[in-house]
């Protein structure tokens, strides 16, 4: 059977520049390049994802607010990132504003959540979760670690905002699958639950 080269994809983009120049050294170049692509990959309510992330579901506002904290401490490489209950005070109070809770609950989609999460936090320039994407000594391009390594100094270290938001909606659907999960373990031992009111 002959190999399938995987440069022959189409769909697979490859960086034009080398990442070493000849003397060993990054290539700045490849560098932009590669922060340019990053860059414009879209956000997960923006690339017309389907299932489970465009279906409704009933949210509490505390689901979003609850993720939220728990990845931005999961995250940090710190105990508790700075101004954490400013965030999550922020973000309620803007959640309270932009979706008209019902009883405290409303339908929404993981993408809804996620265009709620960045319209609030990633695009307002809100300083206190904008400084989580900083480091407190300066941002170093690459740092390489291993299980192995030393504990890295945690003041060169930062929060990814694009992985905390996706964290927090893949978290609330985590919470969605096993609720599901079990309501059909449920009915298949007890039936329907509106067969036994």
């Amino acid at each position: 059977m002959a190999e399938k080269n995987i440069f022959e994809n189409k769909d697979i983009e490859i960086l034009s520049q080398p990442l070493l120049t000849e003397e060993g050294f990054l290539n700045e170049a490849c560098i932009n390049e590669l922060k340019n692509s990053i860059n414009d990959i879209p956000k997960p309510h923006n690339s017309n994802l389907t299932g489970e992330w465009s279906k409704k579901r009933w949210t509490f506002k505390t689901d979003i607010t609850g993720a939220l904290a728990k990845y931005a401490i999961s995250q940090s490489p710190y105990a508790c990132p700075d101004n954490l209950a400013d965030v999550i005070k922020y973000l309620d109070a803007c959640l309270e504003k932009e979706v008209d809770w019902n009883r405290g609950m409303m339908e929404l989609s993981l993408s809804d959540i996620s265009k709620l999460l960045y319209d609030i936090l990633y695009e307002q320039d809100f300083i206190y979760f904008d400084n989580w994407n900083k480091s407190k000594k300066g941002n170093i391009d690459i740092q390489f670690t291993s299980r192995y390594s030393d504990k890295p100094d945690p003041d060169y270290d930062f929060i990814d905002l694009d992985a905390l938001l996706g964290n927090v909606c893949l978290d609330i659907r985590m919470e969605r699958r096993a609720s599901d999960k079990f309501d059909e373990e449920f009915e298949k031992k007890y039936g329907k639950i509106s067969d036994l009111t």
